[in-house]
């Protein structure tokens, strides 16, 4: 019964540094919102044509869009915080209720309750975005465990006296009857407990996962505002709080599309270089001067690789002319015709050449040799 009793102290510890790490991003937010007022307020004092007020309305929007969120996340923690006090001064009375009517005997806790009777303002169910400080949460909280300890070492003590009321009644004395009721009553007393510490075990483990699904939403809008604006201190969320708010985002059984759209919009890979200040280079928007040194320097690298594939080419034909040149083979001379043997001199030959000219393939056709015949003249026989 002490270790549950002493757990319980540990597990407020974690809600409170939940509720801690809250505060932390509500403040960095306060900032950010601060800072883009800003310099929306400059950007309006320096340009105050109506051309340029238009141009600015988008941003005018953004900065819009992130104040409605950020009241929304306030009055969200708000209600969280209302409930939790709700939880616990209801409880605290409950147990208040049950020690004045039970345990009258007990000066010491009775003087606890009339000290803190007072102290702590009484809930409105009417009421549900009061703010309650958490000090005094913490306060109350604090006094239940307390409590909740008086009432332990009062069965205890309880339990001693039944235990020297058993031995009475083993040396004869007919008290079976007084030893079950007093033994009855220390059970009821010891369920009582149990059950006080079973609704504070509940509360925790309720309110711890109130915070950290608040937690998670307050991670994913900051890291959506630093995805879409680029602050100077800028600090990325680490991986072990990215992981941990996507672990409970899929624990909580989130559309996987919807899931993956979160993902892209806290993943920036493009913002590899940061810019140097909002107010100068906010926009992601690189110096003049820089930017037509850069494309100076592409174009002029573009032209010398355009140059040297020229002359890549030119090289490459100049040598394969080259080979073709020492490739070439000689030409072979016509070889003679040689007549048979055995036909006679007037008969025509079809002689082909042997190896054709360099575009002639024509079959030529030698005519035979015509005989001299001399003419007769008039008068000869």
């Amino acid at each position: 019964m002490d270790k549950r009793i002493n757990d319980l102290k540990v597990d407020f510890t974690n809600v409170v540094d939940l509720k801690n790490e809250n505060i932390k991003i509500f403040e960095t937010m306060e900032g950010k919102i601060a800072q883009l007022k800003n310099i929306y307020t400059e950007f309006i004092k320096n340009n105050k044509q109506q051309i340029f007020i238009f141009g600015l309305d988008s941003f005018h929007f953004q900065g819009k869009l992130i104040d409605i969120e950020y009241e929304d996340m306030k009055r969200l923690y708000s209600a969280i915080t209302n409930r939790i006090y709700c939880e616990y001064f209801k409880l605290y009375k409950i147990v208040v209720d049950y020690i004045l009517a039970n345990i009258n005997d007990d000066k010491k806790t009775l003087d606890l309750i009339s000290v803190n009777i007072n102290s702590y303002p009484v809930y409105k169910d009417l009421e549900p975005f009061k703010k309650y400080d958490f000090d005094i949460i913490q306060n109350l909280h604090e006094t239940i465990i307390i409590l909740l300890n008086s009432v332990n070492n009062f069965l205890q003590l309880k339990e001693n006296d039944l235990k020297v009321h058993q031995i009475k009644n083993a040396t004869g004395l007919n008290i079976d009857n007084f030893i079950h009721t007093f033994n009855y009553n220390n059970v009821v007393l010891r369920e009582k407990l149990v059950l006080f510490i079973i609704y504070t075990e509940f509360f925790h483990k309720l309110h711890t996962k109130y915070f950290k699904r608040f937690t998670t939403k307050m991670q994913l809008f900051m890291s959506q505002i630093m995805h879409d604006i680029k602050f100077e201190d800028s600090v990325e969320i680490n991986k072990t709080k990215r992981r941990s708010m996507i672990e409970t985002l899929e624990a909580d059984s989130v559309n996987k599309y919807v899931l993956q759209e979160l993902k892209q919009s806290i993943t920036d890979e493009n913002a590899q270089t940061p810019t140097s200040s909002l107010s100068s280079g906010s926009l992601g928007l690189e110096p003049i001067n820089s930017t037509i040194q850069t494309n100076f320097k592409r174009e002029t690298t573009t032209l010398q690789s355009i140059f040297l594939e020229i002359d890549e080419e030119q090289n490459v034909e100049q040598n394969e002319e080259q080979k073709e040149a020492q490739n070439v083979e000689p030409k072979e001379e016509p070889k003679e015709e040689q007549k048979p043997e055995n036909l006679p001199d007037d008969v025509s030959l079809l002689t082909t050449e042997s190896e054709p000219k360099q575009d002639d393939s024509i079959v030529t056709e030698q005519k035979p040799k015509r005989k001299y015949k001399p003419r007769k003249k008039k008068g000869d026989p």
